[in-house]
């Protein structure tokens, strides 16, 4: 099967309801794109290309192993998305929680692609051997673990612990209503997800907005269910909330009223700290220095920063900050697909090359 080919199928594919919902708008168009532009060429994992004074071809590992988690289906989507146009056969290592979406999907595959792909809930020792690559999507420790059993000639594409953010510098109505739906989707549980957002001028103002948005969308897009713990650490962390709030004026808590759906948290202090997920979002004033120095320890895991409004120009002055990503608020939850996760070019760091002459 040539590239053209998994192209076609893969464009057609994409047009289901769940990959329409995890991807966006994929074309065969865009996917071509996309290979050309991580590695010069579309056609080159079929042929030999001019390369400088040289022929170059692009391979493909045969093999690719992909450890996904459950609290992001986008991402072990996007994951089995490169593996399958670069044209490798691909393991798939579901969460024990299972991914239903991802399940839904492959089956969906037509014949030519569905044979690329194998999910298993628990891996053999010779799976993990013949896996020319491995991509990881987890905690730090769940990709020191893999990377310890790995051999040096195994490729390894980690994805550990990150965090997100918002910026708001104007325009807080529509600002409010885009971060809601950035906190609110997947419930949180994804490194895209924004944990705080941090607001130039009157930030309680902007909390309380933003509380009116977080009820709007769980109006229309409910949470899900808690877990026993999960459920726990939300009540904890309102119980703690409203303690300070009661004795300190530099922090306040709003959140729905008849179950744990959403919360948001207005603190003066700058530093960055996660919440306890599922909906829960801290805003802080913006501070005159918007540095590592000033955001703490935690600032060393962003991954995305997602600002209103967005211009190129205020982008570019927070490219000193680990994130790798700086977009538009209302789209931390939808990276383009040309996107470099984690910095990597996704498809350009799975392949290596063969030169002749």
């Amino acid at each position: 099967m040539t590239t053209s080919d998994r192209i076609k199928l893969l464009a057609n594919a994409c047009q289901t309801d769940v990959g329409v919902e995890l991807l966006g708008p994929v074309t065969a168009d865009m996917l071509t794109d996309w290979l050309a532009e991580e590695l010069g060429n579309a056609d080159v994992l079929d042929q030999f290309s001019p390369h400088g004074e040289l022929m170059s071809r692009a391979y493909a590992p045969e093999v690719i192993l992909h450890i996904v988690s459950g609290n992001t289906p986008h991402a072990a989507l996007q994951s089995l998305l490169r593996g399958l146009l670069l044209g490798s056969f691909n393991i798939v290592k579901l969460p024990t929680s299972g991914l239903p979406e991802i399940i839904n999907w492959i089956e969906s595959l037509p014949h030519e692609l569905r044979q690329l792909v194998e999910c298993h809930n628990n891996l053999t020792e010779h799976q993990w051997q013949q896996s020319n690559a491995v991509v990881a999507i987890g905690s730090d420790e769940t990709m020191a673990e893999i990377h310890g059993r790995l051999r040096p000639d195994q490729l390894f594409i980690p994805h550990g612990h990150k965090v997100s953010i918002g910026i708001v510098t104007d325009d807080f109505e529509n600002a409010a209503r885009l971060a809601a739906k950035d906190v609110s989707l997947y419930n949180q549980r994804g490194c895209l997800s924004p944990h705080a957002i941090y607001v130039s001028g009157d930030a309680r103002r902007f909390a309380e907005l933003l509380a009116s948005e977080m009820q709007k969308f769980n109006d229309t897009s409910p949470a899900d269910p808690l877990s026993l713990s999960e459920a726990g650490a939300v009540v904890n962390l309102r119980e703690t909330t409203r303690f300070l709030a009661a004795n300190e004026p530099s922090t306040a808590l709003w959140h729905s009223q008849d179950d744990l759906a959403w919360a948001v948290i207005f603190e003066e202090n700058p530093e960055l700290k996660l919440s306890c997920l599922n909906r829960c979002v801290y805003v802080k004033s913006l501070p005159s220095e918007f540095s590592l120095s000033v955001l703490g320890e935690e600032a060393n895991h962003l991954s995305t920063i997602a600002i209103h409004p967005f211009t190129l120009d205020y982008a570019e002055t927070l490219c000193s900050l680990p994130a790798h990503r700086i977009c538009p608020l209302g789209k931390s939850q939808e990276p383009n697909l040309f996107w470099h996760h984690d910095g990597f070019a996704p498809l350009a760091s799975l392949v290596k090359w063969k030169d002749l002459g």
